[in-house]
């Protein structure tokens, strides 16, 4: 005799069914998870492919970016213990935010001894304030050959007792000290803003001369003096955006040309404040052809600026990695880094460099 079907307990179902369901915790968890993924992805793609093309996205540019990176970690933590599905959305998060969105570096060769090789540091000194002192303790701690200073106006004390029988130049806002001879070659001088805006030398080092163009390019904080509200309402606002970060370019461009001009068969490098970031548009469109040392060796964010109370922000914190080593390809890098201290408003960077 055939028995007959049992259906299926529907209560029993319904409960396994609520049982399955993201409670709301889970759901507000998933939906704040794919929020911030998205808010990254939009952010990063701004960042690499409008930069400095709008005046909007200048601003973008310039600004801090931690918060972007601070959101996937506390959500990331959350997951842990909410919604462990939502772990590998916020950990993607973390790496897209931290790398191409935040430019943190890894090095490629990273247990590698730095060796021998020559070694550089570049640093705005802004006018040898807070704490020049600590600046020199910090230049001197990378055992120097070559030093290149910007906002350096005039021929400071210390810096003869810092580096006795130094070879040393020093003109407008810049000063270069080496251990090898120098020779004086020439000065670029932007017309958009007026100004010397890099020194070029040639170093007579054992391994032959090579030539070193020390820069410091115009800040883009001046170009965001007149936004407000009213102004961006009317036009004017971002009207001058726009035409200070034209000014800007063509200062870069100036900037290169010189480069192109004063340099030669010989080994170049060029350091200073760019006040530009890599992944600006500015930076690619005029310093392409240059490997960047911290982009090569570098570890970690490697920010440089602004060192500085800030009414909004951290104190001494930076956000930015504008002052750059770059080296054209006779030169491999052996390491780099920037400085941890605050005696100015940016931080010192360093690099160790290898003829190939």
């Amino acid at each position: 005799m055939e028995q007959p079907t049992c259906e299926p307990d529907v209560l029993s179902t319904l409960a396994a069914e609520k049982v399955r369901r993201p409670r709301l915790p889970q759901r507000v968890l998933r939906i704040l998870s794919w929020i911030s993924l998205a808010t990254i992805l939009a952010a990063t793609g701004v960042l690499w492919f409008v930069s400095e093309r709008t005046w909007w996205g200048t601003v973008f540019t310039f600004l801090p970016r931690h918060a972007f990176l601070a959101a996937p970690i506390l959500l990331l933590v959350a997951s842990l213990f909410i919604y462990r599905r939502m772990i590998l959305v916020n950990l993607a998060g973390i790496l897209l935010a931290a790398f191409p969105l935040m430019g943190a570096r890894v090095p490629l060769a990273f247990f590698t001894n730095e060796g021998d090789g020559l070694r550089l540091v570049s640093c705005n000194v802004q006018r040898y304030e807070p704490d020049f002192d600590s600046v020199l303790r910090e230049i001197t701690s990378h055992r120097p050959d070559v030093v290149a200073l910007q906002e350096a106006l005039w021929i400071d004390a210390r810096l003869g007792r810092t580096f006795p029988g130094w070879h040393t130049i020093q003109e407008d806002e810049y000063w270069i000290g080496s251990r090898f001879p120098l020779k004086r070659i020439g000065v670029c001088r932007s017309k958009p803003f007026d100004r010397i805006s890099g020194l070029s030398v040639e170093i007579d080092t054992p391994s032959g001369p090579i030539v070193l163009h020390n820069l410091h390019l115009t800040t883009a904080r001046f170009g965001f003096a007149p936004l407000s509200v009213a102004s961006v309402r009317d036009g004017t606002g971002p009207a001058f955006v726009d035409k200070y970060t034209q000014w800007r370019r063509n200062e870069a461009l100036e900037c290169r040309g010189d480069v192109n001009q004063h340099g030669s068969k010989q080994p170049q490098f060029v350091v200073g404040d760019f006040n530009t970031p890599t992944v600006s548009e500015l930076y690619r469109e005029a310093w392409q052809g240059f490997a960047n040392a911290f982009d090569e060796a570098g570890c970690g964010f490697g920010y440089t600026a602004p060192c500085s109370a800030h009414r909004h922000w951290f104190n001494d914190v930076p956000w930015v990695r504008i002052d750059h080593i770059l080296a054209d390809d006779h030169w491999s890098v052996s390491a780099c880094g920037v400085g941890e201290g605050n005696g100015s408003d940016h931080r010192l960077i360093w690099a160790v460099m290898k003829l190939r």
